[in-house]
């Protein structure tokens, strides 16, 4: 039973919502606080060795020297946290007017932001940025081609692919990726049929959530479609 003295009732519940309130605008400060620091830290084209350190100032971090043993837990790591995607988005100034773009990426809470230091030294590349309009979850991220290729594929070939902790769809979808990125070097992007018939159902099969609506494109066919009739 809860008993309050000196005030009534009503005012009491009032001043604790209004307290609570409170503390959720001070969260909220902090997240976009947070999210302005993260924008700084990424700004500029800062060599590798000036990244980690701005890294590190901004999250408190030790330096952190890479052995045999962190490989294999970070490869534990990735199979639980990370990701292998392809984006397609429409781009005029593309040659078939779609840019399909491969990333690697690891997601995980502002509190875990060591295992995303982890990747940033294992891999020697990479951003970590804020993700927009969550709360406080950071983005541990891959783009450039020659980093996926240079990067990424030998540590999964290494430490993650043919062995039982390895799971039947991380296989195949960095067996998507290496295949995307081999069809690039042999310049598949630039004949426009092999665009739509080689790398177009590669995207596709990364697709995970098809009936989401805001998708750039709804359906392979329409992807074909629109490359196959596109006009600079």
């Amino acid at each position: 039973m809860l008993i309050v003295i000196g005030q009534s009732a009503g005012n009491y519940f009032c001043e604790n919502k209004n307290l609570s309130s409170l503390k959720k605008n001070q969260n909220k400060n902090k997240i976009m606080n947070l999210e302005d620091q993260i924008r700084q830290m990424n700004q500029g084209k800062p060599d590798f060795k000036a990244y980690t350190r701005r890294v590190r100032e901004l999250f408190h971090l030790d330096p952190m020297t890479i052995n045999q043993k962190k490989c294999y837990f970070l490869a534990g790591f990735i199979e639980g946290e990370g990701s292998i995607s392809i984006s397609a988005k429409k781009n005029e100034n593309a040659k078939f007017g779609v840019e399909l773009d491969p990333n690697f990426n690891i997601t995980q809470h502002v509190n875990g932001v060591k295992h995303l230091y982890l990747a940033l030294e294992m891999f020697q590349t990479g951003r970590i940025r804020y993700k927009h309009g969550s709360n406080a979850t950071l983005v541990f991220i891959i783009e450039p081609r020659k980093s996926l290729q240079q990067k990424v594929c030998p540590f999964f070939e290494k430490y993650m692919l043919g062995h039982d902790l390895s799971s039947k769809v991380k296989q195949v979808r960095y067996q998507n990726l290496k295949k995307m990125l081999d069809l690039f070097d042999d310049n598949a992007h630039l004949d426009k049929d092999r665009f739509i018939n080689e790398l177009l159902p590669i995207w596709d099969s990364m697709r995970i959530q098809k009936q989401y609506q805001k998708q750039t494109f709804q359906s392979l066919e329409e992807a074909q479609e629109f490359v196959r009739t596109f006009q600079k």
